[in-house]
């Protein structure tokens, strides 16, 4: 990556790749060394990006994705000093998000817990104050039984910063995110408040919906920063 970074002469977010990382020496054919540039240059200069953490049991995903123009590229971090680029047409990114959410049947789980408790197997839904999701599960009861619920259940999260450039030189951001609560996923909702309280509402979600809770944040940004 490192060599990548340096042949097309780019400068990419900070923590793509380590600060001290050397270039390899490698031989690269003109098609290669064309393709790659591209690449690259998607993910250093976008128009509007997503950056992905999933944490769930037994693994954790990161993923970068970047929007210029009708290309899109990601970049995946892989097991030890390895990465994933990729080039699409910037209409898939919804197809290509879903690369960083795991389906909930494909994490296994603890059968034995959810046999104890079937009630760790229901949906979630209601508001509840962000403050009481911040307790651990094994702290006491907050109080809040739904929040109690959220808290027992969940094992695992998962995070989108949807980042763009405003024309005055800002950054414009939003975010997304989701629980991975017992065997399915459930969305946070944040409710608009103007006394300073995080109210956050409780949605079952399924893993196909990931792209369409990214979606009026990537259409805010691009409107904000002037794309179309």
């Amino acid at each position: 990556m490192a060599a990548l970074v340096e042949r097309a002469g780019v400068t990419l977010p900070p923590g793509l790749v380590p600060e001290d990382a050397a270039p390899k020496e490698r031989e690269w054919t003109p098609e290669e060394e064309q393709a790659l540039a591209v690449n690259v240059a998607v993910l250093a200069k976008p128009v509007v990006a997503v950056r992905i953490e999933t944490a769930v049991p037994g693994r954790v995903l990161r993923g970068l994705f970047s929007v210029s123009g009708n290309l899109g590229a990601s970049l995946f971090p892989l097991a030890g000093e390895a990465v994933e680029l990729s080039l699409f047409n910037a209409t898939d990114l919804g197809r290509e998000l879903l690369r960083a959410v795991p389906e909930p049947a494909d994490l296994g789980g603890n059968s034995v817990q959810f046999a104890l408790n079937p009630g760790t197997s229901e949906p979630l839904t209601g508001t509840v104050d962000l403050a009481d999701l911040a307790w651990h599960p094994w702290m006491p009861p907050h109080g809040d039984e739904l929040a109690d619920r959220a808290r027992t259940q969940t094992r695992g999260s998962l995070s989108a910063l949807i980042t763009g450039r405003a024309p005055d030189g800002g950054v414009l951001a939003g975010q997304v995110a989701w629980l991975l609560t017992g065997t399915r996923w459930t969305g946070l909702r944040p409710i608009p408040d103007g006394d300073g309280t995080r109210q956050v509402t409780l949605e079952p979600v399924d893993r196909a919906d990931f792209p369409t809770w990214v979606a009026p944040h990537l259409t805010a940004v691009l409107e904000a920063g002037g794309a179309s």
